[in-house]
């Protein structure tokens, strides 16, 4: 028997995955303003994020690791925002590999940082 918490996961998934479809099919970037622009990224982040908890739902379930919600969250976070980021990039054909490499490169420091920072104040 399926779990209440991947069920609600999965309904998550599928109610963010099917607005961010249903808006892409209402509505034509030509016609929408400019603050308007903004929401399809603000949905595919979402569907993105849910996505990636869900698999960490299902892993959870298939692979009990405890102590690990953590830093599946903040990575989850970290591969969405780059992952639309990026995207984002393309649409304006801004995106170079120069941008993914600087991106990338960013995305390390920052998470080492954060991490080995929450370590030490952890530590004290």
């Amino acid at each position: 028997m399926k779990s209440p918490r991947l069920l609600n996961q999965l309904l998550r998934v599928a109610i963010s995955w099917g607005v961010l479809v249903l808006f892409m099919m209402l509505y034509q970037p030509q016609d929408l303003p400019v603050a308007g622009l903004i929401v399809p990224f603000v949905f595919l982040f979402l569907a993105l994020y849910g996505t990636w908890n869900l698999l960490v739902v299902l892993g959870g379930r298939y692979y009990n690791r405890s102590g690990t919600k953590n830093w599946n969250k903040r990575l989850g976070l970290v591969f969405c925002i780059s992952a639309v980021l990026l995207i984002v990039l393309q649409s304006l054909g801004q995106l170079t590999a120069r941008d993914v490499i600087m991106l990338t490169m960013v995305v390390v420091l920052g998470y080492l940082y954060l991490t080995r920072s929450q370590f030490n104040a952890t530590k004290h």
